[in-house]
C-alpha cells in the first residue's frame, strides 16, 4: 500500500544523499575529541591552544581538528588548493550584547521589545574600527587580502591557497581519505595570529572541509492510488478555496493506502487545532518567516501542495554561496531519496499552518558540498538581510564534532538575531540521545547543534494520535529507528532561562517539541524521480517538521492583536521559560511518557521539562497572552518601607518552593552558574505592583565548595558584586539583602558554585508615601549574652528565646515601627540558627542567621517589626552567644530609600589589605549617582582573607566610632554583611578592622 524507502545502515528513517556528507557513512570526529566548553552568554573570546614567544608573539585560536574516526593519511593537501575562509570577530562587548538582548526580552525593563533596526548592528555591538583594521593589517602582514567586511562587522572574508594560509596561520594541511573513500583535508594545527589581534578573533572557519551537516527529516511514505501519481508529465492538482484539510487527490491515495487524518497523518487543520492554532486562509498574515535549506526545492511540488490546500501563499528564493539551477536538480533521487524533500517539509507545513505569511528559502550549496563557511553563511545572510521575523532550521550537526571556531560564529550570529528581535528555532535531530551515532557510531549521549546554541529555541519531536478530546502524545522515540534528540550540551554552560526547570549543569535541550513521528506525520507533495515525473503525495516525518511547526506557531502568535500591540516574541526563550514558570498547564501540553532511547538508554520524558521533549507542546492562546505580554513599569523614586509581621518564604529549592515550574515543583540544587528567577510581586503578601526593592534574607546550605550569591533586578545586566559568600562544601550561611525589584516583578539569584538556596522576604518597598521611612543612628549594642548586656547572664543560650527591648534603647524611639539590627552567632556548639521577629508574635518558620558547626562566628543584617511591648524575640535553636546591635530604625518621620545600579566601591584586593587597627574612609557622595546631602548608604560589605578572628565596624565619617560591629569572623573565613550606615556631612563613611584583611563594599541604594 506504500512504499518504506530504506536508507543506510538498514534503517527506513534516514535519508542519505539528502543528508550531506555524512550520509555516506563519514564519521567526521572521533569521540574522544575534546569539546570547547564556554558560558552560554560569552562565547566570543579565543581559545588560547599555545603561543610563541618573541617580538611577534603568535597566539593559537581555538582548537586543532581531529583527524575523522576511521580516516587514512592520504598525504599532503596540494599548495595551490583554494581556501575560502573567514575571519570571525568577537563583539567589541560580549557582555553588553548579552546584556542588551536581555533587557529587550523582559517585561519591565524600559527596553523591552525595542530591538535594534535593520543594519545597526554593526555601529552598536560590532567590533571597533580599530580592532577591524588592526586584524585586517595583520592578515595583510602575512600575505592575505581581506575581502569586504560583512555588513555585521563580524567577519572578514579571505580567499588563499593552502600554501598562503599555511605561511599567515603558522598550520600545516594534510588530506585523510575518508571511509567512503571521499578525499578530505583539514588544518594539521590550531590557526594563529599575532598575540594582540588575536584576541578580537573568535575563530578561523574554512581551514577544513570536513562537513558532517545534515538533515533531520525521516523516511517518505510514499502514497499510490491517485490516478496521476506515475504520471510521466507535470501532475496537476486542481486548485480550489482555502480548507486546512487536504483535498481528495491526497485523501483518497491516503485511504487506499489505510491511513486517516488525525491517526497516520495530521492535515494542517487537524494539527493547528490539536495546537489551539488558527487555520485561515490569512493567518499569519503581515509576517515573513525564512527556512534554512541546503538543496533545491521543487518549487512545482510546492505549487501542487498550495493547489491541494487552497493556498497562495508568498515563497521566494535567495541563494547563498550558490545560484539558481546550481547543484543537484530537486528530485534526484540519491539513495531512495529526492532532493527537495527537505525543503518541501519545511516550506509545504509553514504554508498549510501559516498560509498568510511570507516564506523566504535560503538555499546554499548542496549538503554533501558545503563547507561550514557555507553553512555560516546562509545564517549570516538571514540574519543580516532581517527580513523574516522569524527563522527556521531543520539542518544540523552533533555538537561534539562541530568545530569550536564554528560554533562561535554561530553564536555571534544568533545573538545578532536575538538583539534585532528574530525568533530562530531549530530541529532537535533524530537520533535520541545519541546524536553522533550516524556521524562516527558513538552511543554517547551528545546533543545537536544549532539546537543547543544558547540563542536558537531547540525543537524536539513527539508522537501523537487523535484529535480533539481524544489526542494524545508521548515522546518520539523508537528503538534503533528515531527519536527526538535531546540531552545536555558539551559545550555550553547553564543558561539563566532555564534556571529552576532545567537543573543541569549546562544548557538542556530541546526546549519545546511537537509531531515527529513518521507513523502519524505530515503530508506533503514530493518529486522522487525513481518513482514519479510529477510530484506524488507522501506522508513524512521528523524533527524537521516539529521546528517549522514551532516557528509557525510564532508567526501566528506575531500577528495576533497582543503582539501588533506590544511588539513581536523576538528572542524566544526567555518569553517561554517565563511563560512555563507563571501557568506552565495554560501554555503548554506536557508530554510525560515516552523516552528517546534510541540507540542507548537516554532519558525519559516526565512530568514538567524533561530533555526528551522540553517544556512539550504548544498551546497557542496561553502562549501568545505570556509571549506577548504588555511593558511592565518598573517603580521608581522616593520609597518607603512595609515590614511583613514575620518572614515569608519565596525560594527553598530543597522542597520545590518557587523552584521550577508553575505546576511541577523542582528540588534539586541550583546548579554552578545557574539562575534561579524568584517572583516577589504577587509572592509573599507582597503587592503585585509598585514595589521599588525588596528586603530578603538570603541563605545557602549544602554546599558543594566554594562560592559566592548575587542578587539583581530581572532583564537587567548581572552586577559585578556579590551578596553572600561561602568558603567550602557543607556549609550553611545567611545574609539579608536590599534588592531592587524589576518591572516583571522579578529578582534573580545567581551562584558560582552548587548550592540549594533560601530566600526569605523580610520587607518591601514601594514608590508610594503609605509606608514608614528611615532614620539612621549610631550603632549601638543592645546585647551581648558574652559579657551581660541586655541580660542577666553569661551562659550561652540553648534552645530559647531572649527577649530584646528595642524601644528606648539606642536611640530608637518610641514611634519606631521597624528595628534595624545586626544579629551575630558566636562561640557556637554544632548547628542551629536564630529567628528574630515581634515580641508577642508567632515564632516564624524562617531563619535569619544560621550555622553548621561549632566554634562559628557569623553575622547578619535584620529588619524586624517591633512588638507592642517595644520588645524583639530572638529564638535561638541550638546554642550560641548572640550578639544584637541598633544601626536606625523606621517609623512615620526618617530618609526615603531610593535603588540604585548595583555597583563594587570598595576592593583592597587591588591595591593593599586593610591592616588591624585601621581606619578607611569610603566616599559614598558622588558615587553611582548617589547625591550630595545622603543620610545612609545600603552596602554588602564583605572580609575575605582574613589574617585572624576579627571584626568590623562601619560609621559616619567625621563621627566617633561606635563600640558596635557590623561584621565578626575567625581566621581565614569570607563573610559578607548588608549594613546600613549614615553617611557623614563629608560624603563619607569610616570602616575600621580590628585584624588584617581585605574588604570590599558593594551598593545596593541610599536613604536621603
Amino acid at each position: 500500500m506504500f512504499k518504506r524507502v530504506h536508507a543506510s545502515l538498514g534503517r527506513s528513517r534516514h535519508a542519505a544523499g539528502k543528508t550531506g556528507r555524512r550520509a555516506r557513512g563519514i564519521a567526521a570526529v572521533t569521540t574522544t575529541a575534546v569539546a570547547l566548553t564556554v558560558a552560554a552568554t560569552a562565547a566570543y573570546g579565543a581559545v588560547t591552544d599555545g603561543a610563541e614567544t618573541g617580538s611577534h608573539a603568535l597566539k593559537r585560536i581555538g582548537t586543532a581538528p581531529r583527524v575523522p574516526a576511521g580516516a587514512t593519511a592520504a598525504g599532503t593537501t596540494a599548495s595551490g588548493t583554494t581556501l575560502h575562509l573567514s575571519v570571525n570577530l568577537s563583539p567589541r562587548d560580549p557582555q553588553a550584547l548579552t546584556d542588551f538582548i536581555t533587557a529587550v526580552s523582559t517585561p519591565g525593563n524600559p527596553r523591552y521589545h525595542q530591538y535594534l533596526a535593520k543594519g545597526k548592528f554593526a555601529s552598536a555591538f560590532g567590533p571597533t574600527q580599530a580592532t577591524i583594521a588592526a586584524v585586517a593589517q595583520a592578515l595583510k602582514a602575512d600575505g592575505l587580502t581581506p575581502g569586504k567586511l560583512s555588513s555585521d562587522g563580524l567577519s572578514l572574508p579571505v580567499t588563499a591557497t593552502v600554501a598562503q594560509a599555511s605561511h599567515a596561520f603558522g598550520t600545516g594541511f594534510k588530506n585523510v581519505r575518508l571511509k567512503d573513500g571521499t578525499i578530505d583535508y583539514l588544518n594539521a594545527s590550531a590557526p594563529a595570529l599575532p598575540a594582540d589581534v588575536a584576541a578580537s578573533v573568535s575563530g578561523i572557519v574554512g581551514l577544513s572541509n570536513v562537513n558532517s551537516i545534515t538533515s533531520h527529516h525521516t523516511a517518505v511514505r510514499h502514497l499510490s492510488g491517485s490516478d496521476s501519481v506515475a504520471a510521466p508529465l507535470p501532475r496537476t492538482v486542481a486548485p480550489r478555496t482555502y480548507t486546512p484539510a487536504m483535498c481528495s487527490d491526497f485523501t483518497d491515495a491516503a485511504a487506499q493506502a489505510g491511513f486517516a487524518d488525525g491517526t497516520d497523518y495530521y492535515s494542517p487543520g487537524k494539527l493547528a487545532a490539536n495546537y489551539g492554532m488558527t487555520s485561515s486562509a490569512t493567518a499569519g498574515a503581515g509576517q515573513t518567516v525564512a527556512v534554512f535549506e541546503l538543496e533545491n526545492a521543487d518549487p512545482n511540488s510546492i505549487a501542487t501542495y498550495q493547489s491541494c490546500v487552497g493556498t497562495n501563499t508568498s515563497v521566494s528564493y535567495r541563494y547563498v554561496d550558490t545560484t539558481a539551477g546550481s547543484g543537484t536538480p530537486a528530485g534526484t533521487d540519491q539513495d531512495g531519496y529526492g532532493v527537495g524533500t527537505e525543503a518541501a517539509l519545511d516550506i509545504e507545513d509553514l504554508i498549510g499552518l501559516v498560509p498568510g505569511a511570507s516564506i523566504i528559502d535560503y538555499q546554499g550549496p548542496d549538503a554533501e558540498n558545503a563547507t561550514d563557511q557555507n553553512v555560516l553563511d546562509v545564517y549570516q545572510q538571514m540574519v543580516t538581510d532581517d527580513q523574516a521575523q522569524v527563522i527556521s532550521t531543520s539542518w544540523g550537526e552533533c555538537e561534539p564534532v562541530l568545530a569550536g571556531a564554528t560554533a562561535s560564529a554561530e553564536n555571534a550570529i544568533f545573538a545578532e538575531a536575538a538583539a534585532q528581535g528574530q525568533s530562530v528555532v531549530a530541529a532537535s535531530g533524530d537520533d535520541g540521545s545519541s546524536d553522533c551515532y550516524l556521524t562516527n557510531g558513538s552511543t554517547a549521549k551528545a546533543v545537536d547543534d544549532p539546537a543547543s546554541q544558547p540563542y536558537v529555541t531547540g525543537v524536539g519531536g513527539t508522537t501523537m494520535t487523535g484529535t480533539g478530546s481524544t489526542k494524545t502524545q508521548k515522546a518520539w522515540g523508537v528503538s534503533q529507528d528515531g527519536g527526538s534528540g535531546g540531552g545536555v550540551s558539551s559545550r555550553w554552560g547553564p543558561v539563566v532561562y532555564q534556571g529552576g526547570i532545567a537543573t543541569t549543569t549546562k544548557r538542556a535541550v530541546p526546549d519545546v517539541a511537537a509531531l515527529a513521528d513518521p507513523n502519524d506525520g505530515y503530508p506533503i507533495y514530493i518529486l522522487d524521480d525513481a518513482d514519479s515525473s510529477s510530484p506524488e503525495p507522501g506522508i513524512v516525518g521528523g524533527t524537521s517538521g516539529a521546528a517549522p511547526t514551532w516557528a509557525a506557531a510564532i508567526v501566528q502568535a506575531n500577528a495576533s492583536t497582543a503582539c501588533q500591540t506590544n511588539g513581536r516574541v523576538g528572542f524566544l526563550n526567555n518569553a517561554l521559560y517565563k511563560a512555563a514558570r507563571s501557568s506552565y498547564p495554560t501554555n503548554f501540553w506536557d508530554v510525560t511518557s515516552g523516552n528517546n532511547s534510541v540507540y542507548v538508554t537516554g532519558y525519559t520524558a516526565a512530568a514538567g521539562y524533561d530533555e526528551v521533549t522540553g517544556l512539550g507542546s504548544p498551546k497557542e492562546a496561553g502562549l501568545i497572552t505570556s509571549l506577548c505580554a504588555a511593558k511592565g513599569t518598573a517603580a521608581t523614586g522616593a520609597s518607603t518601607f512595609h515590614p511583613l509581621s514575620s518572614p515569608k518564604r519565596l525560594l527553598d529549592t530543597r522542597n520545590g518552593t518557587g523552584w521550577g515550574l508553575s505546576s511541577i515543583p523542582s528540588t534539586k540544587p541550583l546548579v554552578a552558574g545557574g539562575t534561579a528567577p524568584v517572583k516577589i510581586e504577587g509572592a509573599g503578601g507582597i503587592p503585585s505592583s509598585g514595589v521599588t526593592a525588596v528586603v530578603l534574607n538570603l541563605t545557602v546550605t549544602g554546599t558543594t565548595g566554594s562560592g559566592s550569591l548575587i542578587a539583581w533586578a530581572d532583564g537587567t545586566a548581572k552586577p559585578s558584586t556579590s551578596n553572600l559568600n561561602w568558603t567550602g562544601a557543607g556549609q550553611t550561611i545567611a545574609a539579608s539583602s536590599t534588592v531592587t525589584v524589576a518591572g516583571d516583578g522579578v529578582v534573580d539569584l545567581y551562584t558560582s558554585g552548587t548550592t540549594h538556596v533560601i530566600a526569605d522576604v523580610q520587607g518591601y518597598y514601594t514608590s508610594g508615601t503609605t509606608g514608614s521611612t528611615y532614620t539612621a543612628l549610631k550603632p549601638a549594642r543592645l546585647l551581648d549574652t558574652r559579657s551581660k548586656v541586655g541580660i542577666s547572664t553569661t551562659t550561652k543560650i540553648t534552645n530559647a528565646v531572649v527577649s530584646l527591648k528595642v524601644r528606648g534603647h539606642g536611640g530608637v524611639p518610641t514611634g519606631a515601627s521597624s528595628v534595624v539590627l545586626n544579629l551575630t552567632a558566636t562561640q557556637t556548639v554544632g548547628s542551629g540558627y536564630l529567628e528574630a521577629y515581634p515580641e508577642g508574635a508567632t515564632r516564624p518558620t524562617a531563619s535569619n542567621v544560621n550555622w553548621a558547626v561549632t566554634g562559628t562566628t557569623i553575622p547578619n543584617l535584620v529588619v524586624v517589626p517591633i512588638g507592642s511591648d517595644g520588645n524583639v524575640s530572638l529564638y535561638v535553636h541550638g546554642t550560641s552567644h548572640v550578639i544584637a546591635d541598633v544601626s536606625g530604625y523606621f517609623s512615620t518621620s526618617g530618609s526615603a530609600f531610593r535603588t540604585v545600579t548595583p555597583l563594587r566601591l570598595l576592593d583592597t584586593r587591588t591595591t593593599t589589605a586593610l591592616g588591624a587597627g585601621k581606619t578607611l574612609a569610603l566616599p559614598i557622595a558622588g558615587a553611582d549617582g548617589i547625591p550630595t546631602g545622603v543620610k545612609a548608604v545600603v552596602l554588602t560589605v564583605t572580609v575575605t582573607g582574613t589574617t585572624g578572628s576579627g571584626y568590623l565596624t562601619a560609621w559616619a565619617d567625621g563621627t566617633s566610632r561606635p563600640t558596635a560591629s557590623n561584621l565578626n569572623w575567625v581566621q581565614g573565613k569570607t563573610i559578607a554583611n548588608q549594613v546600613i550606615v549614615p553617611v557623614g556631612s563629608d560624603g563619607k563613611i569610616d570602616f575600621y578592622v580590628s585584624s588584617t584583611t581585605q574588604v570590599l563594599a558593594d551598593v545596593a541604594g541610599y536613604m536621603s
